[in-house]
C-alpha cells in the first residue's frame, strides 16, 4: 500500500487578507460560538511566555472543534513598542491549521488578518443579538485595526449609520481612521472626530 502525499498550503497574511470577507468571517465564528456553547469545542486557556526585557509577551492557543473536526493552534505575540522601535504592528499571528485524523499540518498561514477579523466579527455577532435594531450611532474608544474590524463587522448586521464618532489618544490615529474609512463606506456613514473619549458615547444607550 503506498503512502498518501500530504502538502502543506502556505498562505501569507496578504494572501489571506485577499481572501477572507467580513461575512464569511461572521458566519464561521457565530458556528465556532454555537459549537462552544453546545460544548463540542476543546479550548484550554492560552499559553503564555512573558519577554519582560523586551515588553512584549508570545501565547500560543489551541482549539479543537469536534463537531466540525477541525484543529489549529494560533501563536500571536504582543509588542507595545514594536511600532516605533521596528515598524511592526503591536500584534502579530501565525495560525496553523492541522488535520485531526493524522496531526498533520494542512495550511501554516498569517494569522494578523484572521485574528483582526475574529475580533471584530465576534462584536458583529454581539450586536446581532444584543443592540437595538434601530442604533444609528456608534462610538469608537480608539481608531487601530479593531476599530476598522468593528466597523466592517457592524456595517454587516445594520448596513449603515448616521454617525460613527471616534475618539483616538492620538489625534493622527484619529484623522487615519476616518480618512480610511470614508474611502471604504463613505455611502454608509458619516465618521465624526471627536477630542474627548466622553464625546464618543455621551448620549448612546
Amino acid at each position: 500500500m503506498c503512502c498518501a502525499v500530504f502538502e502543506t498550503l502556505l498562505l501569507s497574511d496578504d494572501e489571506v487578507a485577499s481572501l477572507l470577507s467580513m461575512r464569511e468571517v461572521m458566519e464561521v465564528v457565530e458556528a465556532a460560538f454555537r459549537e462552544k456553547g453546545l460544548g463540542r469545542v476543546q479550548m484550554p486557556s492560552k499559553i503564555y511566555l512573558f519577554f519582560g526585557k523586551y515588553n512584549g509577551d508570545l501565547r500560543a492557543m489551541p482549539s479543537y472543534l469536534e463537531g466540525m473536526d477541525i484543529a489549529a493552534v494560533k501563536v500571536v505575540n504582543v509588542h507595545p513598542e514594536n511600532k516605533e522601535k521596528y515598524g511592526l504592528p503591536t500584534v502579530m499571528a501565525t495560525i496553523i491549521l492541522v488535520d485531526p485524523k493524522s496531526g498533520f499540518p494542512l495550511a501554516i498561514m498569517g494569522g494578523t488578518t484572521i485574528t483582526n477579523m475574529r475580533t471584530g466579527a465576534a462584536g458583529g455577532i454581539a450586536a446581532k443579538y444584543l443592540a437595538r435594531r434601530d442604533s444609528r450611532v456608534v462610538g469608537f474608544i480608539g481608531a487601530g485595526a479593531q476599530a476598522r474590524t468593528q466597523l466592517m463587522g457592524l456595517l454587516e448586521v445594520f448596513g449603515s449609520f448616521e454617525e460613527v464618532r471616534v475618539w483616538d489618544r492620538s489625534v493622527e490615529s484619529r484623522v487615519k481612521f476616518r480618512d480610511e474609512m470614508m474611502v471604504k463606506y463613505g455611502d454608509k456613514c458619516r465618521i465624526i472626530l471627536v477630542d474627548r473619549a466622553e464625546d464618543a458615547v455621551r448620549g448612546l444607550i
